[in-house]
């Protein structure tokens, strides 16, 4: 049963939305003088820092060395290893408005995923629906020009869906992982994802010989603080107090709120297939999560 959204918690889903969406602008800013592995090794590492301090705090602990870990290592990998290392490398070459964009059409993965892990999801005639709608919408925000050769839009593009195509895979399976603390799994994802994400940039980016201005370091902290750390946990607060499916709601803020920040901040420019695709993948992830449904005509009986 949906619970129903009292203004309060409307207020920490908008702010949550927000908080993940502006993640876009902050790292646009600040590939501008650190590369992508070295930008999402300290966006893993500072808010593993912050959560797990967190956790202690709040009297939880970490797993033990064992089994856990394993499925634990997995969930790292796919929500935040691939993504925060394919959308850094998406940010180079596609606006930050755009990426939010992209990345929206994480609910329109997760109905194609969903039905081959848990036997409750279903694939429905809204839900093919919305599938075929949010991903009409991809090609449209991308562009026809982008589509007609493989240049730089349509390689950042394809690092973004795949970043939500992995996120996506993760989420579903942190479903089957019930008997586990939701703020455990954030924290252990994020500790996983530090742990292979700081050698990989060790290797690749030598980060001692980088010298970044204070504008784009200042950003690295904002992105690992304020968009990742803060929203995991806010998020959780939200499935806790609202229901999974009121939670799902973000996935129609976050894009806004990308868009808005690109517009204002970054003076990025929309043209009308951006605008366009934008309403396409809202609207199929409204079909895939039920806030929007096909109506069947009812049929009259004879009599």
């Amino acid at each position: 049963m949906t619970r129903s959204m009292t203004l309060p918690l409307w207020g920490v889903l908008i702010v949550t939305a927000t908080l993940f969406g502006s993640s876009f602008l902050f790292i646009k800013i600040s590939l501008a003088d650190i590369p992508p592995f070295t930008l999402a090794a300290g966006r893993a590492a500072l808010a593993a820092i912050a959560v797990i301090l967190f956790l202690y705090l709040s009297g939880g602990r970490l797993p033990r060395p064992g089994k856990i870990w394993v499925p634990m290592t997995v969930l790292g990998l796919l929500t935040a290893v691939l993504p925060y290392v394919a959308i850094a490398f998406g940010q180079l070459h596609i606006d930050s408005s755009l990426g939010g964009i992209l990345f929206a059409t994480i609910p329109v993965f997760s109905v194609l995923i969903a039905p081959l892990v848990l036997k409750e999801e279903q694939l429905t005639p809204s839900r093919i629906t919305g599938v075929l709608t949010g991903f009409a919408g991809v090609i449209l925000a991308i562009g026809p020009d982008a589509l007609s050769g493989l240049g730089t839009q349509l390689l950042g593009a394809g690092g973004t869906i795949l970043a939500a195509l992995s996120y996506a895979s993760g989420t579903i399976f942190a479903r089957t992982l019930g008997g586990t603390s939701p703020i455990v799994l954030a924290a252990g994802q994020l500790f996983v994802a530090a742990l292979v994400l700081i050698p990989v940039s060790l290797l690749v980016d030598t980060p001692w010989t980088l010298s970044p201005a204070p504008g784009p370091l200042a950003s690295l902290v904002l992105v690992a603080l304020l968009n990742t750390a803060i929203p995991v946990l806010l998020m959780f607060w939200l499935v806790r107090n609202a229901g999974a499916s009121n939670t799902s709601l973000l996935a129609f803020f976050m894009p806004v709120a990308s868009v808005l920040l690109g517009v204002l901040v970054m003076g990025e420019s929309l043209g009308w297939f951006v605008v366009l695709g934008f309403g396409f993948i809202i609207s199929g992830a409204g079909l895939v999560t039920g806030t929007f449904r096909l109506h069947r005509r009812a049929v009259p009986r004879r009599s």
